[in-house]
Order: structure tokens, then sequence, then C-alpha cells
């Protein structure tokens, strides 16, 4: 198995989670760094349209998304601690925790930072998250501190039993879940992270995630990249992607398809399906000038369409 090609940029939680997924299996792993807005050419031309972060590439198979991310990593490296497991659930159930944290976490950074941002930077925003109002959300910002302290103190709670992590003595994708938004936290909304001080057990948790590091990381480029695209994808019915027999896919299979990601404008992925199995969607691209590839998104957080 290759060494796994990273795409992404660090100043994103995402990315941070990605990076922290690489460090508890303490993999050997490939950075390529993209552009933090559009247009991001290089990783749309691989993903076939799709440019958020992180993209994990193992070869001509490409992971969308923290989620897909992790199931490919114990797949692919089940000599490593699995992330997944045994707590699927679980791990799923922290993930929408910590999409509800994003949410006032998003915000706020929005309601600090977003009149200090130059023209582009702040245009590129507003069509990555068209559902935020960025001019009215400073009147809120009180508001969302008091949720993110809020949110943050559940977490504390129910780390303060003396529990290691969250499910107990091993890190899982639950953790990094949590850890990734409020990593974001104390890097970026340094008055809100001063809230959370007195929060004795997630900070000592925090503190034990960040020491679980990002593995060993090695600079890399898109010319790299593209040349790993010459390997052939993975058998789809190996994958947790594999075909499943949802019912409403019915006459979809082999057709084409758009997946796009819920709640933010990313771009989207046209190509055709060839798998979806409890956790991942899998189309194949080819036709253009990259060899044939297998890109894989979760389930949880994208859409599906018929073109």
């Amino acid at each position: 198995m290759p060494n796994p090609i990273l795409h992404h940029y660090d100043a994103s939680p995402f990315s941070q989670k990605a990076q922290k997924i690489l460090g508890v299996k303490q993999i050997k792993w490939h950075s390529v760094e993209m552009p933090m807005t559009a247009p991001k050419p290089d990783l749309e031309a691989i993903t076939g349209g799709y440019r958020g972060t992180p993209v994990l590439q193992l070869g001509s198979d490409v992971f969308i998304d923290t989620v897909a991310i992790a199931d490919a990593l114990d797949h692919f490296f089940p000599e490593t601690q699995q992330l997944t497991d045994a707590s699927k659930l679980l791990s799923d159930a922290m993930g929408l925790w910590a999409d509800s944290l994003f949410d006032s976490v998003l915000k706020s950074a929005v309601a600090l930072y977003a009149a200090d941002w130059d023209e582009h930077f702040y245009n590129d925003r507003a069509a990555v998250f068209p559902h935020l109002d960025f001019e009215a959300l400073p009147d809120v910002q009180d508001l969302l501190t008091d949720r993110i302290i809020q949110l943050s103190r559940q977490l504390n709670a129910h780390l303060s039993d003396g529990r290691s992590y969250l499910n107990g003595g091993e890190c899982s994708l639950g953790d990094v879940h949590c850890w990734g938004i409020l990593w974001f936290v104390r890097n970026g909304l340094p008055q809100v992270a001063n809230e959370l001080t007195n929060l004795e057990a997630l900070t000592h948790w925090a503190d034990q995630m960040d020491h679980l590091g990002s593995g060993e990381r090695l600079v890399s480029d898109y010319e790299t990249a593209r040349a790993a695209l010459l390997q052939p994808p993975a058998d789809v019915s190996s994958l947790p992607g594999a075909r499943g027999r949802s019912s409403y896919l019915e006459g979809w299979w082999d057709t084409p398809v758009k997946v796009s990601a819920v709640g933010a404008e990313r771009g989207g992925v046209r190509g055709i399906l060839v798998g979806q199995g409890d956790r991942l969607t899998t189309v194949r691209l080819e036709g253009d000038d990259l060899p044939k590839r297998h890109i894989h998104f979760p389930r949880q957080g994208y859409d599906i369409k018929q073109v």
C-alpha cells in the first residue's frame, strides 16, 4: 500500500482531524497543500469537481471528508490502531455533536474576523456558506460564545469520570471529531478559549489528543498526486462502500449521478455510481485527461442525485 496523500490546508479544523487520524495510526503520509479559496484546479481535476478539505488519496482511490478517510485508513492499514471498528454508532453520534459545535464556532469566527478579510476571501467564504448572514452575526456574538461554552461543558462532564478518551481507554473517531473543532477554538478564538481553561477534564483530554501528533509528514505536490493515479482503483466490493441493495437506488447502478455536500458549497462530483454501502458512496470517474479513479464519499452529509 502506498503512503497516503492528504490534500488539505492546515488552518482548517477538518484538515486537523485528518492529520490527527494519521497521527493516531502513526502513518507516514504525503502532504499536498491546497489553496484556501476557490478555484482549486489541481484538486478539482483529481476529484472531478469537489474542492473541500480534507481529501485523502490512496493511488486512484480518493476519499472525501473525515469519516471516509477514517474508514479507508482502518481498512487499508489494519495493523494500526482501529478508530472505527467497535464504535461506529457512538463516533457518528459524536460527529453530529461536533457539527453542532462547529456551527457556533464557524458563526463566531465570521462575527469576529469577516470585517477584516480581503474581498476575495470574504466572497469565497460567503459562497461556501450561503446560509449565513455575515453582517448580522456580530450582533449575536455573545450568544454564540455562550453556546460554545455550554457544549464544551457537556464534553467536560462526560470526561470527568477519569476516562482517558470519550469511549474509554482508546482514542476513537469520536475523539477526533470533537478535538478538531476544539482545536480551532483554542487556536482561532482565544477569547472563547480563555473561558474554557477552568474545564480541567476537557483541557487534559485536549492536551492528550495534541500529544498524539500527526504521523510522519512528507511535503509533496500535485505532480506526485497525479502520478499516483496510475495505480488501478481497489475493488469496490472489498471496501466499506461496497454496493448495497438500497431499494431507492434501483436503476441507478452504473448510471451518471452527482454527489455534493449538504450545508456548504464545496463543488459537486459527476460520475458513474458503482458502490454504496452503509457508510460510503462510490462514483467512478473516467474519460477525462486523468486515469480512471474512484471517489468515495460518506453517506452522512452528502446528497446523491441522478443526472
